[in-house]
């Protein structure tokens, strides 16, 4: 009867939410003073009973966790300040295999780590596998003791205005649950970790909330509490339980995570870019380089190609593409709907293993006067590369070094046009119109990519 009492104020909130755009503080006022009680109890009593409830079945898989320190290590027995490094929260996935789950940011750095239970207890686990792009983490832990899991529930089927209990540990003050509603779905472009499809949530989470679980009203988890806005109030993101799920079981399976590769780089599809390729604003992205050897290469995707479609799944933005390739397996062949010249057409590509990068970007230097974030001088003589402009130094920061290029990289041509040394760079590029589009073609390691930018002054 009080689930379903829950499931109606839901219902009513949201109702509320779409239409009146009533804030929940005065939903609940309102609700203490409108609805009458019946009986001893009365229905708020009845709500509250269902809350602790909810709250006693939990607790009890969510953990505590910091860093473990070997006895004998320098600094041991020292006296700590405030709340650990790295301390945070982890609820239990798999009680059976003694699995729990948490943020990789909780336990980076570290193979083995402190995990205290509700009751008291302390047990060493170790750190089965990390997931930076999602910012999950696995620990394993072997107890005497049964422990108590959560189920995992179905984060497609959450609704803004759902109320929901983030538990965790908070500065430190273990066992702590707070109580809100879910404020926002696929927030993106929040620049937490690189596949963003976060849950935002008012209830109250805080510095070591890490790793801990965002919860419904049936006691399913729905997410993992990962970060807050510092310069915000009420603003938190949780990690989609559907996503902990596919991560978890890969981290298992692998101790990482597989994920396809395309192998292009891409923007949004703004209103300028838009009116250029006879496409429609917000629709799709546009690629703005490509590598050579790399599936969408093989595949025959052009530079100026619109994705409008991967797998029948609509793209909008880069980072729902990057999330939707992302969750494809390495090896399968899947159908891009793209837009060409302003004409639509199919390719299908077979994706790889995502490739990482491990080449280290320099120093932050000046901008070139340029205002494309490089700078670029002859090739020393003796080193036997072909003719080009060779990279001296990139900003990580601006738009060349965020889509990749290299101190090191040679480029042999700009838009189409041979470069042959540094003065010829300098006079291609001084042809080329403020706010136009530049396309770099860029030699690596024997290999060539196209890189694409716009001048911004």
């Amino acid at each position: 009867m009080v689930k379903h009492f829950f499931s109606k104020i839901e219902n009513f909130f949201q109702y509320l939410l779409q239409n009146l755009q009533v804030m929940f503080v005065l939903f609940f006022a309102a609700l203490l003073f409108a609805i009458p009680f019946s009986g001893e109890a009365g229905i708020l009593e009845q709500m509250e009973n269902e809350l602790v409830e909810l709250a006693d079945q939990v607790r009890p898989a969510v953990v505590s966790l910091s860093p473990y320190v070997a006895k004998g290590a320098i600094g041991q027995g020292l006296p700590r300040r405030g709340r650990p490094a790295n301390a945070g929260a982890g609820v239990v996935y798999n009680a059976e295999k003694g699995l729990i789950v948490t943020n990789s940011h909780v336990v980076r750095n570290v193979n083995k780590i402190k995990v205290t239970f509700k009751d008291g207890r302390e047990i060493i686990g170790e750190v089965l596998g990390t997931d930076e792009d999602t910012d999950l983490a696995v620990i394993h832990v072997s107890s005497d003791k049964p422990l108590t899991e959560v189920k995992f529930g179905d984060s497609s089927k959450v609704r803004v205005g759902q109320l929901v209990v983030a538990v965790g540990n908070p500065y430190g003050l273990n066992d702590t649950t707070t109580f809100g509603i879910i404020s926002g779905l696929k927030r993106e472009n929040v620049n937490l970790s690189r596949y963003e499809d976060f849950l935002q949530t008012d209830a109250s989470i805080n510095p070591g909330n890490s790793g801990g679980p965002l919860l419904n009203i049936k006691g399913e988890v729905i997410g993992i509490n990962t970060a807050i806005i510092n310069y915000a109030q009420s603003i938190g993101f949780s990690i989609p339980s559907n996503m902990v799920k596919h991560v978890v079981e890969q981290l298992v399976a692998h101790g990482e995570v597989h994920r396809g590769w395309l192998g292009v780089g891409i923007d949004p599809v703004t209103e300028e870019v838009a009116k250029r390729v006879n496409a429609q604003e917000g629709e799709g992205v546009i690629i703005n380089s490509i590598f050579e050897g790399d599936p969408a290469d093989r595949a025959g995707l052009k530079i100026g190609d619109i994705i409008l479609k991967i797998g029948g799944s609509h793209i909008d933005s880069p980072s729902k593409m990057i999330r939707v390739i992302g969750a494809i397996t390495p090896g399968q062949t899947i159908n891009l709907d793209i837009l060409r010249d302003g004409k639509p057409r199919m390719v299908p590509v077979k994706l790889e293993s995502r490739k990482r990068n491990t080449s280290q970007l320099t120093t932050l230097p000046p901008l070139s006067p340029s205002g494309l974030g490089f700078s670029v001088e002859d090739p020393a003589k003796g080193t036997n590369l072909p003719a080009g402009a060779l990279v001296s130094s990139v900003n990580p920061e601006s738009p060349a070094g965020l889509k990749g290029l290299l101190s090191g990289d040679l480029i042999t041509a700009v838009n189409g046009e041979v470069v042959e040394n540094q003065p010829d760079f300098d006079r291609l590029l001084g042809k080329i119109d403020k706010g136009s589009a530049i396309f770099l073609l860029v030699w690596r390691n024997d290999k060539k990519f196209h890189l694409g930018l716009v001048r911004e002054n």
